[in-house]
């Protein structure tokens, strides 16, 4: 798929993760769009979601499709002509990067449930070591919604000295208990399938990831989404009574983002991915007596969803409200939409303007290629 480059960090210096485990090396799969130019300071990084890959945007016309290509290309919001584009799998992810799946060269064996617990905190570690191995002397702007936004945020506070900006797309300081509830359940129906075998399953728990996948996207997209796209309508082979068989048009939908989930994605990467979405708080206080969040001293674009099911509007506004007392330099903004937390995905038209302005107002690019 696309241009998948991978390189290996950490070959003599193990990472140290968070909660003082360490790992090494660390594969990391990545795309870039675009050229770095003379000064090394023109770097966009890209945040993917949590079910995201590095392949953001096509490479050329018969490639295959990437998760923002409305967003990156010629003439549009992000064009490789003025910035060199970076997309990273994320460290514990299942599509380049090192993670449960991969092979643990102590043992030879897939790491599975033993690998090491990591938060958003390390999978910008293993970023930011990606970067310097690619020359980056400056970002111009670490850009991410969702999961991707929680690591644009770490970005801002662990890394401002040579970041100029972040964009954080309907993504809170702290998970909410509710979005928490959320992936409790998902992984419990990862955890009781009784193919998952202790993480050491052949094949995938088919049943409960797809399961989890389907409780996933009802948070993603909105009830009146739902309601426009389905109402009631039956699938056309339906018949009254017939349990066995999806019988509206909603349940074969559902069932068929779940089935081809688990073509794509590790049940154990995803169990532990929703784990670090959880644990992510910026709220909490640091060394200082002050909230970590207090440490953004970097432009900082926030952008709520109205019709956001996972992450609620109330908690975007209560979060701009103790950026903007705390002093952090935040531009908020609000986007309606029938297709709530998705809509960074979906709906280009409501997002372009914003992200483009605020690019264009916060860019600090010394030199062109």
């Amino acid at each position: 798929m696309g241009t998948l480059r991978q390189i290996e960090l950490f070959n003599d210096t193990p990472l140290v993760l968070e909660n003082g485990e360490t790992i090494g090396p660390i594969e990391v799969g990545f795309e870039t769009y675009g050229e770095l130019s003379l000064a090394n300071d023109n770097c966009i990084l890209l945040e993917h979601a949590l079910t995201g890959t590095a392949h953001a945007a096509k490479h050329f016309d018969e490639d295959v499709a990437g998760w923002w290509d409305d967003f990156i290309g010629a003439g549009k919001t992000i064009d490789p002509a003025d910035y060199f584009i970076v997309c990273t799998n994320v460290f514990g992810g299942c599509s380049g990067t090192t993670g449960p799946s991969s092979v643990d060269r102590r043992t030879g064996s897939e790491y599975r449930l033993h690998f090491p617990g990591f938060t958003i905190k390390d999978i910008i570690k293993v970023q930011k070591a990606l970067l310097d191995a690619l020359g980056v002397k400056h970002v111009v702007s670490v850009i991410g919604g969702s999961m991707g936004g929680m690591q644009a945020t770490q970005w801002a506070i662990d890394y401002p000295e040579i970041t100029g900006s972040v964009i954080n797309l309907a993504s809170p300081l702290a998970a909410s208990p509710e979005a928490i509830g959320y992936n409790l359940i998902m992984r419990m129906a990862i955890l009781n399938d009784p193919d998952f075998n202790g993480g050491d399953y052949i094949g995938q728990p088919e049943g409960g990831l797809a399961t989890a996948r389907m409780v996933g996207m009802m948070t993603y997209r909105t009830s009146e989404l739902f309601s426009k796209r389905f109402e009631r309508f039956t699938v056309a082979d339906s018949s009254p009574g017939a349990f066995s068989k999806e019988h509206f048009q909603v349940e074969s939908y559902l069932q068929y983002q779940g089935d081809s989930f688990v073509e794509r994605f590790d049940a154990n990467s995803y169990l532990y991915l929703t784990k670090a979405i959880d644990l992510f708080d910026v709220t909490v206080v640091g060394a200082d007596d002050k909230p970590l969040f207090t440490g953004i001293r970097i432009p900082y674009l926030l952008v709520g969803v109205t019709s956001d099911q996972l992450f609620r509007i109330h908690d975007l506004r209560r979060d701009y409200e103790l950026l903007k007392d705390w002093d952090v330099p935040v531009t908020y903004y609000e986007v309606d939409s029938d297709y709530g937390h998705d809509a960074f995905l979906v709906e280009v038209e409501k997002f372009h303007p914003l992200i483009s302005t605020f690019l264009t107002q916060h860019s600090r690019i010394e030199s062109k290629k």
